[in-house]
């Protein structure tokens, strides 16, 4: 037994040669007390209490070396720690009540094979796992495993060689409630899911030069405190590696999402059967605030592939200095829907989906668009406000901010709808550049059992301005009866044909360039002096004079639930005013043309409806005898008013000595409408012609 104390003693004394010399007395005085002492044999244990050793970047606390179970054969060896302060950049942990029932301290080195620790940081700290250490004059070591950590395990090992070190971290299973519970932060709400990571990193002092990171997150859901990005039951896998060369770092990374529901403001994305991958690979230089991507793909499958390169500064807030992209989607109705209906919310194009195939091209420069070339087919276009609408769609799109940019671009449709109004197919041929659209060649629109000819149309925009825009072209046969029916007004017959003179719209203000001529039922209506400001305003204000020849009143009335009326119509309407599509002033004549030699008829229905215009009675010579007539006939009618200030100065075709005559009678039987009331409210008015229009009932008395 004799033998064994000193062979303990002589191992202790061996093992404390790198130990302090106050710590060699100690040692020194405790194997001569076990050597000399008669009663040795009845000591249980032995214990020397090191103190502190201090590495180049490491620290060891409050370290105690125990001789345990000295009357059996062998005795118990152990090493206990109280902290182990690691170098940086892992300084924020530090392990904790370590214990090494397996280990040696030799000349400068101390190792523990087998050994339990805790670790602590300044949030939170772990129950007690499997540890070891080696630590050297020029290296040290570190290994933790089967570590229990919020519902999953964890294995670390580090290594510290001089002014380098390396690090491994294999995280499985670990639960994201939990670990919110022992890291709390305000950014992100972790509220469920499982996470798995594998981390492999080294570098020198403070510096990360490598690093490789794998993780898999399994049902994650949680959200960031503004309710901008959000996760639900999210299954992702993710791949991040780089390498750090003087502050450049060059990277790549992989990211595959195939389940749950993903938010980032204002793009919601659910994998209901699909998936995302986004790959891509670059360099980061932290100096300069710049990133810059030299190729990514994004990849939602069966709804499109985006991929390019680009460069991102974030200096001062994140902002793409340079991107050439290039899209491409099989599926432009899912595309729309997930990706372009939330930016088109709350603007003018709020309910506008799309549908068919779509390759683009496109190139920025600081946050600006400069080149475009996009090609589509089997395009459909829908407006849920109904304001228009496509179908069967096809063309090539290019544009370039360049001044001198000539490539052309055309645009053919199978239907084009304009609200309610159809044209059918046809083709545009255009160049768009910079701040302009201008047509190359004149087109011809079906429209309406007719046709509409555009011969000249360019578009300008301005800086802080409404744009500029020029048009000019021809109405051909346009059918009014399915005019009518489109615009839901009561079928008209006939057809209009017209030639419209170059409109322009320039500082806020559309204006005619000539007459604008229109013939229809017959007769030929000119409008002229045309002149629109603040159309895209809240108060847009109009300005026009209106010539109407010969019109044929048949045609015209025939089909109004007003009453027919046969013979022409001549007069106009002169320097009329209107405020937000209400008329201000305006003086306007509307009656029977000298020289009419046509059939003048009127029904009874007219004569009524003319009668309460005018708020008069029909002078009739006989009205006992009026109920066996559907008919009149009539020499001349006419109805004037000059509007202001709400109120109409009405007139008609001569003075009476009552009022006036708004129909003299001619032939058999003969009629003469009179009005007695020469002013009327405006609105007044407007609610008799309400009144008229939507009612069947006519009073003869």
């Amino acid at each position: 037994m004799l033998l064994v104390y000193v062979g303990a003693a002589l191992a202790v004394i061996v093992a404390a040669k790198a130990a302090p010399t106050k710590a060699m007395n100690r040692l020194i005085l405790i194997s001569v007390f076990v050597l000399i002492t008669p009663a040795a044999n009845a000591l249980d244990s032995a214990s020397l209490n090191v103190g502190t050793i201090t590495g180049t970047q490491w620290k060891l606390e409050g370290i105690n070396i125990a001789l345990t179970d000295l009357p059996k054969n062998p005795q118990k060896l152990a090493l206990t720690i109280a902290k182990l302060s690691l170098p940086q950049p892992f300084n924020d942990l530090s392990l904790v009540n370590i214990r090494c029932t397996s280990f040696t301290w030799q000349n400068k080195e101390m190792l523990c094979e087998q050994g339990r620790a805790e670790i602590h940081s300044k949030r939170w700290q772990s129950p007690t796992a499997n540890f070891s250490f080696h630590v050297t004059e020029k290296r040290s070591s570190f290994r933790l495993i089967d570590l229990y950590l919020a519902g999953g395990t964890v294995a670390v090992d580090g290594e510290e060689q001089g002014d380098q070190w390396q690090l491994q971290i294999d995280a499985k299973a670990v639960d994201g409630k939990l670990i919110q519970q022992l890291v709390p932060q305000e950014r992100f709400k972790l509220k469920g899911g499982k996470i798995n990571i594998k981390l492999n990193a080294s570098g020198s002092h403070t510096l990360v030069k490598e690093f490789a990171l794998t993780s898999g997150f399994n049902s994650l859901t949680g959200q960031t405190k503004n309710g901008q990005f959000a996760t639900e039951a999210l299954m992702l896998e993710l791949t991040l590696s780089a390498k750090n060369y003087n502050g450049l770092w060059q990277w790549q990374s992989h990211i595959d999402i195939n389940g749950g529901a993903l938010y980032v403001d204002p793009l919601y994305l659910e994998m209901a059967g699909q998936n995302i991958v986004w790959e891509a690979q670059g360099d980061w230089d932290v100096s300069n605030n710049r990133v810059e991507i030299n190729s990514a793909n994004y990849k939602h499958s069966k709804v499109g592939e985006l991929s390019g390169s680009a460069i991102v500064q974030y200096k001062d807030g994140a902002s793409l200095e340079k991107a050439q992209l290039s899209l491409n989607s099989d599926n432009l109705q899912d595309l729309s829907a997930i990706y372009l209906k939330p930016f088109f919310e709350q603007t003018v194009l709020q309910g506008v989906t799309l549908a068919g195939h779509l390759k683009a091209y496109f190139s920025i420069d600081h946050q600006a668009l400069t080149a475009l070339a996009a090609t589509f087919n089997h395009l459909d276009v829908k407006d849920a406000a109904g304001r228009g609408e496509i179908q069967g769609g096809v063309g090539q799109l290019n544009w370039s901010d360049d001044e001198i940019f000539s490539r052309p671009s055309n645009f053919a449709w199978q239907q084009l709808q304009v609200y309610s109004l159809p044209i059918g197919p046809a083709e545009l041929s255009f160049l768009s550049r910079a701040d302009s659209i201008r047509l190359l060649k004149k087109t011809q629109l079906p429209f309406l059992g007719g046709s509409i000819a555009v011969n000249h149309f360019s578009w300008q925009a301005k800086k802080q301005q409404d744009p500029e825009v020029s048009f000019e072209g021809d109405v051909s046969n346009v059918s009014l009866e399915q005019l009518s029916l489109a615009l839901n007004w009561t079928p008209l017959s006939g057809t209009i044909s017209g030639h419209i003179p170059r409109v322009e719209y320039s500082n806020k203000t559309l204006s005619l360039g000539g007459e604008l001529i229109i013939k229809v039922f017959d007769g030929e209506i000119k409008v002229s002096n045309l002149a629109a400001s603040g159309l895209f305003t809240d108060f847009p204000k109009f300005h026009s004079d209106l010539e109407i020849e010969n019109l044929d009143l048949d045609q015209l009335t025939g089909k109004f639930e007003f009453g027919g009326i046969t013979g022409k119509l001549s007069g106009y309407v002169r320097q009329l005013y209107m405020e937000n599509w209400q008329p201000v002033t305006f003086f306007a004549w509307l009656g029977t043309p000298e020289n009419d030699d046509s059939r003048h008829r009127i029904s009874q229905k007219a004569v009524q409806n003319i009668a309460n215009i005018g708020g008069g009675a029909a002078d009739l010579l006989s009205k006992s005898f009026l109920r066996f007539f559907e008919t009149f006939g009539y020499d001349k009618l006419g109805l004037g008013c000059y509007l202001h200030d709400g109120v109409c100065q009405l007139m008609g075709v001569e003075a009476t000595e009552s009022g006036y005559a708004i129909i003299t009678g001619g032939g058999l039987p003969r009629i003469d409408v009179i009005g007695y009331n020469p002013r009327v409210d405006w609105n007044v008015l407007m609610e008799r012609l309400k009144r008229i229009s939507t009612s069947d009932e006519v009073i003869v008395e």
